[in-house]
């Protein structure tokens, strides 16, 4: 993941401008400055291919399930992810695997009527604090090491 600072650097525009940019995939928080993706870069900046296939898919999708998808073998494209399969072939092809076997949704979100943006983040709780009760400690007094 990068910063806004360094996804700006590495796309030669203003950190400000970042966020506006249709064709970058970031990760949002609450309470945190959002994170870019480092795939979406490469020597010459923002990869234009990338782009164009995020810009098409971030009309149905949020960008947690287009960078999920685009890093998972797909079986359209041979087992292949997305974003390998695009270094060798064009954009309308992984357009077509995306239209066949695009990213999955969050079913059960969408239901609550919740996006990714809108889940609390917590520490979950281990799984042996949850089910074993609490039980006391027998306090017993000895006397200190080398003592009489």
């Amino acid at each position: 993941f990068l910063t806004r600072a360094q996804a700006a650097r590495l796309a030669r525009i203003p950190a400000g401008l970042v966020a506006f940019r249709p064709d970058l995939l970031r990760v949002e928080g609450r309470w945190l400055q959002e994170a870019y993706f480092g795939f979406q870069f490469d020597r010459s900046g923002v990869r234009p291919e990338l782009g164009a296939v995020v810009q098409e898919l971030k009309r149905e999708y949020s960008d947690i399930e287009i960078a999920d998808w685009l890093v998972r073998p797909n079986q359209v494209l041979g087992y292949s992810s997305p974003l390998k399969y695009l270094r060798t072939s064009g954009v309308e092809r992984i357009l077509a695997a995306a239209e066949s076997n695009g990213p999955t949704r969050d079913r059960a979100a969408e239901v609550r009527g919740e996006s990714d943006r809108d889940l609390p983040i917590h520490r979950p709780t281990s799984p042996t604090s949850a089910t074993r009760p609490s039980r006391k400690r027998r306090v017993t007094h000895r006397p200190a090491f080398g003592s009489r």
